[in-house]
């Protein structure tokens, strides 16, 4: 026995789907445009900490590129280097042991102009460098935080010794505790 619709049972039916699928398709919409958003935020986000857009990085590109056209210079100045002769003292030890320390620098100098008053005061930066040194313990010397340590102490030596920021960096080309 089959049953039948009734012609108003039927057109209650078809108008039930209509509203089922109007509410599918708005629950849909709602989602997309969730989503939406969440994207639009996210990605507000991103650019306003810097993550994304780059904008910040062009503006520190542009302003160099200004100091440098003020100084006369064209573009972005390159880095200059400069060799310092390898040094090898020996370490201060309260022990009978002796130890010694190998280390090859390379100084970063703010301008080619720099390259003179380093030559000039050549003597001076290996003296300082070499007093500096022999006072250091092997201990001194471990680890990255110790590397960190000699680099700042060097630096400020250095600048002191010759002229405020004159070197910009100090590089190690090796280090060889012994």
């Amino acid at each position: 026995m089959a049953t039948k619709k009734t012609e108003a049972e039927a057109e209650d039916s078809e108008g039930e789907e209509p509203e089922e699928g109007a509410k599918k398709g708005k629950s849909k919409l709602i989602l997309i445009a969730g989503a939406v958003v969440l994207l639009l935020a996210i990605g507000g986000g991103l650019m306003a900490s810097g993550v994304l857009g780059g904008g910040d990085k062009k503006e520190e590109e542009a302003a160099t590129e200004e100091s440098a056209h003020a100084k006369g210079g064209k573009g972005v100045a390159k880095p200059v280097y400069y060799e310092l002769p390898e040094f090898l003292v020996n370490l201060s030890s309260s022990t009978a042991r002796v130890s010694f320390l190998k280390m090859s620098v390379t100084l970063e100098l703010r301008d080619q102009e720099a390259v003179a008053l380093v030559e000039a005061n050549k003597p001076r930066i290996i003296d300082t460098f070499n007093t500096y040194l022999r006072e250091m313990r092997p201990t001194d010397l471990n680890g990255s935080a110790g590397i960190h340590r000699l680099r700042d102490e060097l630096m400020t030596r250095i600048n002191k010794t010759i002229e405020e920021g004159l070197v910009k960096d100090i590089l190690f080309s090796e280090i060889i505790v012994q």
